[in-house]
């Protein structure tokens, strides 16, 4: 297929900016990128199609440009984001030699990419078989409508093994059958850690998994989706590990198209964050945004802030692994901010805030494993059940999230309860200073614990949490008091310290809360 002929398509609606006389270049295939630098993530022979959302001026223009023309695409398409492309852009494409094109606000670059997937099938013309045969196959479930799941399923039929598409945090997306969670996190565990992806791991059976990246183009691993499949990899230059890469190419365009609705709904966000930031904002045009953010908070609402530090791009990485987190349990909105940081607003969607704070704090030490020097802090704020104390509930967030940063820990989470109370004490104390503390109070019992196959320290846990009854600690433990007078005594023995005054429960206590 050539340029013209695509050009020429009525319902795509292609608008030629510069290159008039290049349009006898044929179009080898179709890509998405929002890269500022995208040479490692497009093809010779392709059409690449841009939201523009990486130009920041001409000399952002001048080095996207020239990035595409060294590879040797046939032609770059620009969304309508910025209304019109600006024209540095187009006087960059006119030098390169480098055919722009421009897509009308009413044509969604998915037209695009079936109708050349399409024409690309129907140029390849005899019926499929073998390799070539499997991954026109893929391309045809995809652009015919196919979910994931029909994609994965049929990849998994042609390599007979079982196959998942995967999260960092371990979740799965779709998968041609269910998977254990201890699996779930072994597998999770090895793409974050691995040196080198492809990756394996081994299940406790002796069984192999291997996981390969979804996108070379994420900006942090744990932002990225990946591939699992059941087995030894296959070698490079095989046929399964192409019919993989086939496959990964095809989720990464697939996911593409959520990040670009994504995008649409953080401008709104933007907007509104921006609108409650003024100190202008009116109780109107806060609940129009909600509204088309299709974000209710009659049932229930918090918001929640991530900042990581010591990645690059932190802003972009922080707003995936925030969705991400919350995506299982409450999908809310989220968008990226200044320095880092990412808020979002959740519905409670059924959950209560501390479901929601349990559940985001498990699937942010799970990223622990391929974070390396780089740090996580989360807050929560409080639930609203109004539209009215947004910009409060934001700052309160925020306010968590500052202090949970205090710690040492690379994954720390924070919610507005526990800034009352003396957690917010316990962030503020260096991670050594409280291991140190922990480790000279209930030492002696953990030893004695794992030594003698006892249950003293969550004897001490229950009857601290039940305000020292002896009654309602036995009956909670389903022990006998007298069983319970001597483990108290014990505990007492071992550690030098009473539980009859209120500064040794105190001292417990902390103890125990300093994980």
């Amino acid at each position: 297929m050539r340029l013209r002929d695509l050009c020429q398509v009525d319902h795509l609606g292609l608008k030629v900016l510069t290159g008039h006389d290049l349009l006898d270049r044929r179009v080898r295939g179709v890509s998405t990128t929002d890269l500022p630098d995208p040479t490692r993530f497009v093809k010779p022979g392709e059409l690449v199609l841009t939201e523009l959302t990486w130009h920041d001026g001409p000399d952002s223009a001048r080095r996207f440009v020239a990035a595409l023309a060294g590879v040797g695409v046939t032609a770059l398409c620009s969304g309508t984001a910025l209304k019109v492309p600006p024209s540095d852009l187009i006087d960059a494409c006119a030098e390169a030699g480098l055919p722009l094109l421009c897509l009308s606000v009413e044509v969604p670059f998915s037209a695009v990419t079936e109708y050349v997937l399409r024409r690309l099938i129907d140029e390849l013309g005899a019926a499929p078989r073998g390799l070539q045969g499997s991954r026109r196959r893929l391309a045809s479930v995809l652009v015919d409508g196919g979910s994931l799941t029909k994609l994965v399923t049929a990849v998994a039929g042609d390599l007979d093994v079982p196959c998942w598409v995967m999260s960092a945090t371990g979740r799965v997306i779709v998968g041609s059958q269910p998977l254990a969670a201890h699996d779930r996190a072994r597998l999770a565990h090895t793409f974050l850690s691995a040196r080198f992806l492809p990756g394996m791991s081994t299940r406790e059976d002796g069984t192999l998994l291997s996981v390969f990246p979804v996108s070379k183009g994420a900006p942090h691993r744990i932002a990225n989706w990946f591939l699992a499949y059941a087995g030894e990899q296959a070698g490079v230059g095989g046929e399964h590990e192409d019919l993989i890469v086939e496959l990964a190419a095809l989720v990464a365009l697939e996911r593409s198209r959520l990040e670009a609705a994504q995008r649409i709904e953080r401008r709104v966000f933007d907007q509104l964050l921006d609108l409650l930031a003024s100190g202008e904002a009116n109780l109107p045009g806060v609940v129009s945004r909600l509204h088309t953010l299709h974000v209710e908070t009659e049932h229930g609402l918090l918001a929640a802030t991530l900042r990581i530090e010591g990645v690059a791009r932190a802003d972009e990485v922080g707003a995936a692994v925030l969705d991400e987190l919350l995506r299982p349990i409450a999908p809310g909105v989220a968008t990226a901010r200044e320095d880092g940081e990412a808020v979002a607003l959740v519905p409670l969607a059924g959950n209560t805030a501390e479901e929601i704070a349990e559940h985001v704090l498990r699937g942010a030490q799970t990223l622990e494993a391929g974070l390396g020097k780089a740090r996580i802090a989360l807050g929560l704020s409080s639930v609203t059940t109004g539209p009215a104390g947004l910009s409060s509930l934001i700052e309160e967030a925020r306010h968590a999230r500052t202090l949970a940063a205090l710690g040492s820990d690379r994954v720390s989470a924070m919610t507005a309860e526990d800034v009352g109370s003396h957690r917010s004490l316990l962030a503020a104390i260096p991670g050594d200073l409280r291991r140190s503390f922990r480790t000279r109070l209930l030492g002696r019992l953990q030893e004695y614990d794992a030594a003698n196959q006892t249950d003293l320290i969550e004897t001490l846990e229950t009857f601290l949490e039940e305000s020292g009854s002896w009654a309602a600690t036995a009956d909670r433990l389903h022990v006998h008091v007298n069983t319970l007078r001597y483990r108290l005594k014990r505990i007492e023995e071992l550690t030098g310290r009473s539980l009859n005054t209120l500064e040794e429960r105190v001292d417990f206590l902390l103890a125990l809360r300093m994980r």
